[in-house]
């Protein structure tokens, strides 16, 4: 005689009792705290902000400012809530940079490199910035000369601030991130779809 073997299955009334103690049970259960040990940072913005720390500007973020240099040594840049979409840390402290070769080292005593962006007053020497920027990043909104000669006198205060770029405190810092920038923008353009700024990325010319 054949023997079969009789497995007991619950019943439904067991099945909903189990359902309950396991739902109480793991409302019971508490989240284990995640403390984070790293924090992610834009690439850009990091060796940026490493390249100026190197010059001897330490840059700190702040509410309510675009970007303020104290003339102590300290660059506050706005937060995500002061920037707009296109903004970018990096390009800020590059033309801070700019700034400050235009002026000249000891406009590091003062503040914002001695600058007033208030009024008129100093549009030329906001100009010759944009020219150093051109020739140091291939910046587009310029001619493909940016030291073409103008009425403006700022062709010549663009000159003299190129010159101080291969000097201390700028070099070598500001010649290894404008490098390092090349490669980071160059690897991420091909992946970058509109509207994203890096789709603007073409190759310097040679």
């Amino acid at each position: 005689m054949t023997v079969l073997n009789r497995v007991r299955t619950p019943s439904a009334k067991m099945a909903v009792n189990m359902r309950r103690i396991t739902a109480a049970q793991l409302s019971a259960v508490q989240p284990v705290p995640r403390r984070p040990e790293s924090e992610y940072l834009d690439p850009l913005d990091t060796i940026w902000i490493r390249a100026i720390d190197k010059m001897g500007i330490e840059v700190v973020f702040a509410n309510g400012v675009y970007a303020d240099y104290d003339g102590h040594g300290t660059l506050a840049i706005g937060t995500t809530r002061n920037l707009d979409p296109d903004d970018c840390v990096a390009q800020i402290v590059f033309h801070e940079i700019c700034h400050w070769l235009v002026e000249g080292r000891d406009s590091a005593h003062q503040v914002n490199w001695g600058m007033i962006n208030t009024t008129l007053r100093d549009l030329d020497r906001e100009y010759a910035s944009l020219r150093v920027q051109a020739a140091l990043a291939y910046y587009d909104a310029l001619p493909a000369d940016p030291f073409a000669l103008s009425d403006d006198g700022t062709a010549e205060l663009a000159h003299a601030a190129l010159a101080r770029a291969t000097e201390s405190p700028w070099a070598p810092a500001l010649q290894h991130v404008l490098a390092a920038t090349e490669t980071i923008v160059a690897a991420t353009a091909p992946s970058a779809t509109p509207p994203s700024s890096y789709c603007l990325y073409e190759p310097a010319p040679d």
